[in-house]
């Protein structure tokens, strides 16, 4: 039977704590997802309104790295940025960040985050905000992804932009190359910013260097990392930004690696399915299969559960979320309908209605839809008879 994430975590979280250390963040992230949907959650009940159908509904964990129950939270933020974003095209960019690096943000990964999503928003908008390019202001919508495919460390941001930008006279500017921008002028450009910010931050002691790098080790590695071209990547352009959206939303949140790619958890190995990349002779869409050690895998699994608190998806400019992003501006330039403001997420029952998965929040016996009520805490059984025929109100 192929195996889940939770089940890894339940047999041989234990042993690997036994073994290694763990640090407060990923020990958590590992109970929550242990425990998630289980009767160690709680739960609440989902009922039809005229009481044909009762079930029992464990919480989710919410943790954003357990992939059990990332489906919901994804489906919400996709749906909300789906009405935000501009119709307009958009392009896709990757910022990957040497692996030299890699030692510097394991032991600083909220200032190190800070100074790459810096950069990269520095980068692009003064460039584009340049009319050698374009002259106007665009809108950004970054995400961190800390891994690959094979669960190693490989720090980089994907970039939504859009391929066009707002002028200050308040109309629309369109790019005056199919391309976005010359990709040797990014990568220098974002090279040169992200080492001065670094060092920035090294000098007012916001990033410490780890044991292994002396200040003089910083300086050869910084001047080393200057001689080469950093991964710097502009995809073809997108007729509009869902498509890169929807991607985006994948990794939002259920961590690195999703249930569907484990095949097997046998004799102490998790065998798991990976994208063959370039790098290694593949297109991005071959498949490959690895194993690895149990402990292994946990201890890469939990390398990238992020701190807390630490924001991995953001919009700037156009797309900054705050009073000064003039995109309503952008939205009547581009003679857009006004939107709708959506103070709250949609319920789970719309998002599976929206998605196609109507009948699971339906009552099977006369399609009414279900009704959360009856909420009981961790430890506790549901608080009435489950084969009762009750309504949700008479529950109350």
């Amino acid at each position: 039977m192929q195996p889940t994430i939770q089940q890894v975590l339940q047999k041989h979280f234990a042993s690997f704590a036994l073994h290694n250390v763990v640090s407060n963040r990923a020990s958590h992230a590992a109970l929550q997802i242990m425990n998630c949907r289980t009767a160690a959650m709680g739960g609440h009940i989902n009922s039809c309104p005229e009481g044909h159908y009762h079930q029992i509904a464990y919480n989710s964990c919410r943790h954003r790295s357990c992939p059990q129950c990332a489906w919901l939270p994804r489906e919400q933020w996709l749906s909300q940025w789906k009405s935000r974003l501009l119709v307009c095209p958009h392009h896709h960019c990757i910022f990957t960040l040497p692996h030299e690096l890699n030692t510097i943000w394991r032991y600083n990964k909220v200032e190190f985050t800070e100074v790459l999503f810096r950069a990269v928003s520095q980068t692009l908008q003064e460039l584009l905000g340049d009319a050698k390019y374009l002259g106007g202001r665009v809108g950004l919508l970054c995400a961190l992804h800390t891994w690959n495919q094979t669960l190693q460390e490989h720090v980089h941001l994907h970039v939504l932009v859009t391929a066009g930008g707002l002028s200050s006279t308040r109309g629309w500017l369109q790019l005056k190359k199919s391309c976005l921008l010359p990709r040797k002028v990014l990568m220098i450009k974002f090279r040169g910013k992200f080492k001065a910010m670094l060092r920035q931050k090294i000098a007012s002691g916001d990033i410490k260097l780890p044991p292994t790098i002396t200040e003089q080790g910083l300086d050869r590695l910084l001047k080393n990392l200057s001689r080469v071209d950093w991964n710097v990547k502009i995809l073809n352009r997108y007729p509009s930004g869902a498509g890169v959206a929807t991607y985006l939303a994948r990794y939002l949140k259920g961590g690195p690696i999703g249930n569907s790619r484990l095949i097997s958890l046998e004799d102490g190995q998790v065998t798991f399915r990976y994208r063959i990349g370039s790098h290694e002779g593949g297109d991005g869409k071959e498949q490959g299969v690895s194993s690895l050690e149990v402990h292994a895998f946990i201890r890469r699994l939990l390398e990238h559960v992020p701190p807390r608190r630490l924001q991995t998806v953001r919009g700037y400019g156009l797309y900054s979320g705050n009073q000064h992003s003039r995109i309503a501006e952008a939205r009547q330039a581009l003679e857009m309908p006004v939107a709708l403001r959506e103070d709250e997420a949609k319920s789970w029952q719309e998002v599976c209605e929206e998605s196609g998965y109507g009948k699971t929040c339906q009552c099977p016996h006369c399609g009414a839809r279900l009704i959360s009520h009856g909420e009981f805490k961790a430890g506790r059984g549901p608080p009435f008879e489950m084969g009762k025929s009750i309504t949700p109100t008479e529950a109350a």
